[in-house]
């Protein structure tokens, strides 16, 4: 049992961290104006594409949390469900069922999108220091469609005493 001085102290503590994620800086990925990234779907309707890495190993020196995802581009109009994950050994292998992160999905209607500055959020768990992060697309058209993605990311500050992540994905099997 901890001491009511140390309860106060993680209380104290924790009301920083959570202070920092309502304002903290973000930044966005890839660092050049314009760029992205692109993820493509398999070739059978909704089902995922190979994964895709979006930043590098040991880029990133500090936890983090990817927030959001911005769509810049499409090759088709169909229904686009983006997955992120992350991995910690090294730059081929990729993520495994509990290291994946979140997803979104959206409808795209027309080809070319008519905006592409809409940040899709994602409510995720944080990738480790020196993490590599991946992404992986599946859609509805049941062609090799393609996602030209940029990802924003926020330094992640862990509250004392949370709730480990789940060791398996919380919907599979």
């Amino acid at each position: 049992m901890i001491s009511k001085r140390q309860a106060l102290r993680d209380l104290l503590y924790n009301l920083t961290a959570l202070a920092h994620h309502l304002d903290a800086r973000a930044r966005v990925y890839p660092q050049v104006a314009g760029d992205t990234i692109t993820l493509i779907s398999d070739a059978v309707a909704d089902t995922f594409g190979s994964w895709v890495n979006i930043i590098p190993i040991n880029i990133v020196d500090f936890e983090y949390k990817a927030i959001g995802v911005v769509i810049y581009g499409v090759d088709v109009a169909s229904d686009y469900f983006i997955q992120l994950g992350y991995s910690i050994t090294d730059d081929a292998t990729p993520p495994t069922t509990a290291q994946i992160l979140g997803e979104r999905e959206t409808r795209i209607t027309t080809d070319p999108i008519a905006q592409a500055t809409e940040i899709l959020e994602l409510k995720c768990s944080s990738c480790p220091a020196n993490s590599k992060l991946w992404g992986r697309l599946k859609t509805s058209g049941g062609a090799t469609d393609e996602a030209y993605i940029t990802v924003l990311l926020q330094r992640h500050i862990p509250l004392r005493g949370e709730l480990a992540v789940l060791a398996t994905w919380p919907w599979s099997t």
